[in-house]
């Protein structure tokens, strides 16, 4: 333009060298500039008088500092991957190394936490949840609850990952924050490499410490096995035409878990431990991947991508480490097949200034849940009720079909002068959700002590279909270079449409076949979301950068609304009935097709079993209908960049973010007039608050003509009062590369959440069906009604606020070249425990003298067993040690005539921590014993061949 800016957009990621040439003027060569994904390098140019001939090339460092976009992201690059200890390489890596990002209760030793429970779903970012994966810049997620990992990384396909934490443009819904997976391409040199990695529990530490005994764990988790083999190759076909990249994967693990084992008397009503077989749960990945890149023309490339995997994620649960609450034959396994990727994409430069775009991807997802290997279908899973023990089979429903499918695609036009880059396109997703749930025998028994007390009889199998109709997202957004200013304007429109379609229910043991009606915009959303961002360079030097963006974020959502008001879920789906084994036989003397009482069984609990529940949470209307009714947030965020020196640069900011829209479960039957006050003093013990001893005052108890009627509506909080979720946070992060090979990245990341639920919908105190909040990022959900009046030792605790200290976090990694062709290389992190709370199952005999009755719900029943859950602990006030973890690497190269071999020793959890990661949080002779904690010490041999 007549500034004499140019701008060249989307470029391949890599290390370019620019020419500046003017006849008249000698030419100037810029060599060295490093392009990394959603990076702006700015490239100046000063042309002195001379022959065009004459050339003066310059190789100074690449720029470290973006002056033209707002944005905040951080990149991972596969180098960055091969360089550092990082395990299997997957998304836990990201949450390794960056500031800020974290997992409550989930932490990885060398690849110990498993690859699908690494793919970060539970993540949180600056008190904001909702992850969003794309690969290639379309999303890859399926259909379940908001979007969960529905596409399981192959490392080796990737050449960065960048991870877009504010600033997100209007391209993007993303509430939280975006990993975005940039694929490797073939070139025109053929390029080879194979790799592999090991270890076992001959190479693991024992860190199952007296600290750990102490706190009732009887016997440590083991890693018994990690492994990961691969192989690569690219090139070309044909030459500046057609290029490959194909990836072949084969990875897993299998652990030990703490006191768990089968179950020596299988197929009887009993659990006998054989401790001679410890469960060993396990995972295996199977990835079969090609990349094709086509040049068809100067103005057309395109992009091919297949990844077909056979996957097992073997056992339920959230860790191969995690101690179960079932024997091995109620667990069960996930067998993802089939599970595939498949992309085209289009680039097209029309013009010097005018550039097309587009592509389709479809994320398939099936992953039926099967029972474990041994259990057959005449099994019936039995929990104990005083433990929440299971055995027998599963107690949860199998699935033979459960597809989970996502279809996305895009297309975007850009007009790019010196001043400015104008682009507008949209993106559209549909979906697909079919599970059909079943039971072995269709029952399921109670036991309490190994006495049977309760059947539960469920209206299985069925089948159950939710479909994303539209996911659209319009967008049109411009970047104007003003001199040392540029600024970022954009605007988006959304509109999400769900909805079950009609549905089928043959006849199963218990009910006759049903129909359900199709049931349109499930839900129904239209929004407007404004994006504004500015950076400025104020010393036109390209080596500082002030920075700010705010932006409006609707919330992440997949298929979850859709599911929740299927007829199909709003049906009674399983009812109890008492059952009183008088023979001691253990089979239900009854006919248990008849719902009366007859022989030892009890009236089922629900006569409209199998029919539509009339007490079924519905959804209001403007709840899930509407313009600017969906959930969503404002983002702010600021940040000053600079760079200190050859390779070094430093990022200072403050970022803030509000939640809105929420909503509230409202159960219409009652009203604050129907409930009574009481008081519950907590126990002495020296591990509560002050040792205890403390008034737990305001909680509630509906009136007793009140009892059991239920009419439950999610509805707008708006409706009943204030809700608040605000976070503000800070971080400063270093950043360097220097010339000799060196690396150093990391960072200091602090803030805090005030979650505010101070306003009264049914109860002005804590009713027994409700709960604390106590965790940022859960405030969308509708099942955390308000509880204004209830204090612990004379505090309310409807206000939590998670301190400064939960959320401070130092992170770094770094790696160093030694001499004879030596790198060392490591990773520490310093986050936060966990949170600490405690539910007191506090019995009526307790409460009656403070409440003046008996509970509600003990009825006429003499004596009365109810119980209430109180909470003993205000929320986000008591965790548990900080966690320090270090990983290390030493890493030799041994130089090929046309290749290297990469050999490397790991070290991980290096200082043989144990620190806790979950606990029991029930009150009681469990309370505060450790559900998983940090795996020991371990030691782990990889190594890459490259040509």
């Amino acid at each position: 333009d007549d500034q004499g800016q140019y701008k060249i957009v989307n470029l391949t990621l890599g290390t370019y060298a620019v020419t500046f040439t003017l006849t008249g003027f000698r030419t100037v060569k810029r060599e060295g500039i490093e392009l990394t994904a959603g990076f702006t390098a700015t490239v100046n140019a000063e042309l002195s008088v001379g022959a065009v001939e004459e050339t003066i090339t310059v190789s100074a460092e690449s720029p470290l500092v973006d002056t033209q976009n707002a944005r905040q992201q951080k990149v991972l690059s596969s180098e960055l991957l091969d360089a550092l200890p990082a395990g299997q390489k997957n998304a836990i890596n990201l949450i390794q190394l960056t500031p800020g990002l974290t997992t409550p209760g989930l932490a990885d030793v060398g690849g110990s936490l498993g690859t699908y429970n690494g793919g970060g779903n539970a993540t949180t970012f600056h008190g904001k949840g909702g992850l969003k994966r794309e690969f290639d810049g379309m999303r890859v997620e399926n259909m379940e609850a908001d979007g969960n990992n529905g596409y399981i990384l192959n490392a080796l396909t990737v050449q960065e990952m960048t991870v877009e934490t504010g600033g997100v443009s209007a391209e993007s819904d993303a509430s939280g924050f975006v990993v975005n997976m940039i694929p490797k391409e073939g070139s025109n040199s053929f390029r080879f490499t194979v790799s592999g990695l090991f270890t076992n529990d001959k190479l693991e530490s024992d860190n199952f410490s007296q600290f750990l005994k102490d706190r009732g764990v009887t016997s440590p988790s083991k890693v018994m096995k990690i492994y990961d083999g691969s192989a690569t190759l690219a090139g070309p076909i044909s030459k500046d035409t057609l290029w490959f990249f194909v990836a072949e994967r084969m990875w897993g693990n299998r652990n030990q878990r703490a006191s768990v084992f089968w179950n020596k008397t299988l197929g009887t009503p009993f659990y006998t431990p054989d401790t001679s077989r410890p469960y060993e749960p396990y995972e295996f990945y199977r990835s079969h991947a090609a990349r094709l890149t086509w040049q068809a023309s100067p103005k057309n490339k395109l992009n091919f991508f297949l990844d077909v995997q056979n996957n097992c994620k073997c056992y339920s649960g959230t860790g191969l480490t995690a101690v179960a609450l079932s024997a091995p034959e109620a667990d069960a396994q996930l067998r993802f097949w089939p599970q595939l990727l498949g992309q085209a994409a289009w680039t097209s430069p029309r013009t010097n200034r005018l550039l097309f775009e587009g592509g389709f991807s479809a994320t398939i997802s099936h992953w039926p849940r099967i029972s474990n290997p041994g259990v057959t279908p005449d099994m019936i899973p039995i929990t104990e009720s005083s433990t929440g023990f299971s055995y027998g089979a599963p107690t949860t429903g199998l699935q033979d079909l459960q597809d989970s499918d996502r279809y996305a695609q895009r297309f975007a036009v850009s007009y790019i002068t010196g001043s400015h880059a104008f682009k507008t396109g949209f993106q559209l997703g549909e979906g697909v959700k079919n599970l059909h749930q079943y039971l072995d025998g269709d029952i399921s028994y109670l036991f309490l002590r190994g006495a049977p007390t309760t059947i539960i009889e469920w209206a299985t199998p069925y089948l159950r279909k939710e479909r994303l109709r539209a996911d659209l997202g319009i967008y049109g957004q411009d970047q104007w270079t003003i001199r040392r200013l540029t600024l970022s304007y954009g605007l988006r429109f959304d509109y999400y449409n769900s909805y079950v379609p009609e549905q089928h229910m043959p006849a199963t043991r218990f009910i006759p076949a049903r129909d359900f009606a199709p049931v349109s915009h499930l839900p129904l959303w239209k929004d407007w979301s404004p994006r504004v961002g500015a950076a400025y360079d104020p010393f036109g030097t390209g080596r500082t950068a002030l920075k700010a963006s705010l932006g409006r974020y609707v919330g992440k959502t997949a298929i979850g609304i859709a599911a929740d008001n299927n007829p199909v879920t709003t049906s009674v789906l399983s009812v109890s009935r008492t059952w009183a084994d008088a023979n001691g036989n253990y089979l239900p003397d009854c006919d248990l097709r008849n719902p009366q009482t007859n022989g030892e069984c009890g009236t089922i609990s629900n006569l409209n079993f199998g029919q539509i529940n009339p007490n079924a949470t519905h959804y209001a209307d403007d709840v899930i209908h509407g313009s600017g009714v969906r959930d969503y947030l404002w983002d702010v965020a600021t940040e000053v960049q600079h760079q200190l020196g050859a390779g070094v640069s430093l990022t200072a900011g403050y970022y803030r973010n509000w939640y809105n829209n929420f909503v509230v479960t409202d159960n219409q039957e009652f009203a604050p007039g129907d409930f009574t006050p009481y008081c519950v003093t907590a126990p002495v013990d020296s591990r509560l608050p002050g040792g205890g001893g403390y008034q737990i005052c305001g909680l509630s108890d509906v009136l007793p003509t009140k009892f059991g009627r239920v009419t439950n509506l999610v509805s707008r909080t708006d409706n009943y009062g204030k809700r608040t979720q605000v976070s503000d946070f800070v971080n400063v992060s270093v950043n360097t590369r220097f010339r000799s090979g060196a690396q150093l990245a990391g960072g200091v990341d602090a803030g805090r959440t005030v979650n505010d639920l101070c306003f009264v919908v049914d109860s002005a105190g804590l009713y027994p069906t409700t709960a604390p909040l106590n965790l940022p990022g859960a405030a969308l959900t509708p099942s955390v009604p308000a509880f204004t009046d209830t204090t612990i030792n004379g505090k309310r605790i409807c206000r939590a606020i998670t301190p400064w200290s939960a959320n401070f976090q130092v992170k770094a990694n770094g790696s160093y070249p030694l001499p004879y062709d030596l790198v060392v290389s490591g990773a520490i992190q310093n986050v936060a425990g966990p949170l600490v709370t405690a539910s007191y199952a506090t019995p009526n005999t307790v409460i009656v003298p403070s409440l003046g009755r008996n509970l509600a719900a003990c009825g006429s029943r003499i004596p009365c067993t109810s119980t209430v859950n109180v909470p003993l602990i205000a929320p986000q006030t008591m965790f548990e040690d900080r966690r320090t973890q270090i990983d290390l690497r030493l890493t030799k190269f041994v130089r090929l005539s046309r290749g290297r071999v990469q050999l490397n020793f790991d070290v991980y959890n290096a200082l043989n921590a144990s620190n806790v990661l979950t606990i029991n949080t029930n009150y009681g002779p469990s309370w505060l014993q450790p559900t998983s904690f940090l795996p020991g010490r371990l030691f782990e041999l990889s190594g890459q061949l490259s040509f």
